[in-house]
């Protein structure tokens, strides 16, 4: 496991929920204001679930998650959190190219 595994392993056993999550809104945001300087990812955090939404390429997404899901997926592997989102936002019609060092460690074996 690279260094940023590592540190972002630590950060999914010890952060609380919230700023963990946060966290990974703020990865997302930056790798899509990469690709697209006018996109926009937000999250709003409610009693019980998570709201994350945003622009890019012209198209809009949002996504609902609790916080049970949010702590599994937390719990499951450092990049799980991450992985959703993106393969959300894909789902939405956005193309993801894995051109990044940042998305080639979220999808890992994975496409």
């Amino acid at each position: 496991m690279n260094a940023n595994g590592m540190i972002r392993g630590f950060m999914a056993c010890h952060m609380k929920l919230e700023p963990f999550v946060a966290h990974v809104v703020s990865c997302v945001k930056r790798q899509l204001e990469e690709f697209d300087p006018t996109s926009m990812f937000f999250m709003d955090c409610h009693t019980n679930f998570f709201l994350f939404y945003g622009q890019t390429f012209g198209k809009t997404f949002q996504l609902i998650m609790t916080f049970a899901e949010a702590e599994e997926l937390k719990a499951k592997s450092p990049y799980a959190l991450d992985r959703y989102i993106w393969q959300e936002i894909e789902e939405k019609g956005i193309p993801i190219k894995l051109s990044t060092h940042y998305l080639q460690t979220v999808f890992m074996g994975e496409k």
